[in-house]
């Protein structure tokens, strides 16, 4: 029986998935995963339910098939399924949905390999009656081609809206604290950099909201401070001295779309790579973040056009305690420590 309490549970879900006229149910959990119901997707193939599956699964056979979704249990099938693909569609996701009811569900980056089974069976005559399952198949493909899965979920369940709105509260955060426009290449992020931050912390997207100080302190730890000596130099190359001591050009007129976009672009997918190696735990990702792109508290060089001593922020008089220690952190001036 199983345990109700460890069960994750849907806090998005949609039964309005379309792909290409396929209605498929969906999910997003409170760890952040993505999910589509096995029984939708199977009505959407075009496969029938069978008794015989369900007691095949509940017993301790342990055949290539056994444990698969039904969708994929027909042995014709198993030459077409990939090692890979069985591990993920063998471990199910069984969840809570909003309703309380338990729901089996496939992690949705699983979908493109499970077509392209089908699409394979298709062209090589195993499908026999059935080859209207590979056209379903291939139709769903062309649904998710350019925007993929993750971000139709996202789009039907609101997840979507919710996220877009933490980035704005998040953005207006920050331009409180430092220039504006460092603040707004928050935007540039990608979601699945703040969702692997999340994951680590037991956090989702509505914590944003609550506690943006927070989310700003670790943007001002894992990428302003780390990327900072990186892009300097680079903007040194764009805008060297002249020999009157001075420069051409401010460094902000370099800081996006010439050097900071594409240095901070490079550093976050870095930074998740270093997230995906530590397994999502938070010590091991920060040792290797450290040893990867130790500190070197030049943040300020950035934020601020040089000769100009760092500007001093005053915190709103609204602030929590905890986030006027943020404002205290970015004002921080290693210089003065020497003098």
């Amino acid at each position: 029986m199983r345990d109700i309490q460890k069960i994750r549970k849907a806090i998005y879900q949609s039964d309005d998935l379309d792909l290409n006229g396929f209605k498929i149910s969906c999910a997003v959990l409170d760890d952040g995963t993505r999910v589509l119901v096995s029984r939708s997707l199977a009505n959407a193939f075009g496969i029938k339910g069978s008794g015989a599956y369900w007691r095949k699964k509940k017993s301790d056979n342990t055949e290539k098939g056994a444990l698969l979704p039904e969708y994929l249990s027909a042995k014709y099938l198993s030459p077409f399924i990939s090692d890979d693909l069985y591990a993920k569609a063998s471990n199910s996701i069984v969840y809570e949905n909003k309703q309380g009811v338990i729901t089996d569900g496939v992690e949705d980056e699983v979908l493109p390999d499970i077509c392209d089974v089908f699409v394979k069976a298709g062209e090589k005559g195993a499908l026999a009656d059935n080859t209207d399952i590979a056209q379903n198949a291939y139709k769903m493909i062309l649904a998710f081609s350019k925007l993929g899965i993750r971000a139709l979920i996202d789009e039907v369940t609101g997840y979507q809206k919710d996220k877009n709105r933490a980035k704005d509260e998040l953005t207006k955060f920050l331009s409180q604290l430092m220039r504006e426009d460092a603040a707004v290449l928050v935007r540039r992020f990608e979601d699945s950099f703040f969702e692997m931050i999340y994951k680590m912390r037991g956090w989702t997207w509505n914590y944003t909201h609550k506690h943006p100080g927070v989310v700003g302190i670790w943007i001002n730890d894992i990428v302003y401070e780390r990327i900072a000596p990186l892009v300097l130099a680079e903007l040194r190359k764009k805008n060297p001295k002249l020999e009157t001591g001075g420069r051409k050009n401010k460094h902000n007129q370099f800081l996006t779309e010439e050097v900071g976009v594409p240095k901070l672009l490079n550093h976050l997918a870095a930074v998740e790579a270093l997230g995906r190696a530590a397994n999502y735990n938070w010590s091991t990702f920060m040792t290797f973040l450290d040893t990867a792109f130790p500190k070197q508290y030049q943040q300020l060089s950035l934020l601020f056009d040089e000769p100009a001593p760092p500007k001093q922020i005053a915190p709103p008089s609204n602030l929590s305690s905890f986030n006027k220690k943020l404002v205290t952190a970015l004002n921080y001036n290693p210089k003065e420590d020497k003098e």
